[in-house]
């Protein structure tokens, strides 16, 4: 169950960051505006809540749902891109 919702909310994420993606939210000079509007920021950051809440969930289990070294991994990549939107906010 929890492993379903982790895998979930990390390809919603993923699926934000793609290049697709950003050219389909692009405005007419090609600058990417979706995820680095306000409401983008802001799902992403929802996005990345979830996936650490899961993650957590997952081993407070016991990893049962998943090995130690996936989550350790997961848990990275979401700081990389929490870290990501911090830089876009001070900007």
């Amino acid at each position: 169950m929890f492993m379903e919702g982790l895998l979930r909310e990390t390809q919603k994420l993923a699926n934000i960051f793609t290049a697709m993606e950003a050219l389909r939210l692009a405005d007419e000079h090609g600058n990417p505006r979706g995820w680095a509007s306000p409401f983008g920021l802001l799902q992403i950051t929802r996005c990345c809540a979830i996936i650490s809440d899961l993650a957590f969930s997952i081993a407070k289990a016991g990893y049962r749902e998943c090995d130690k070294a996936t989550l350790d991994e997961i848990a990275s990549e979401t700081r990389k891109v929490l870290y990501s939107v911090n830089a876009q906010l001070g900007a």
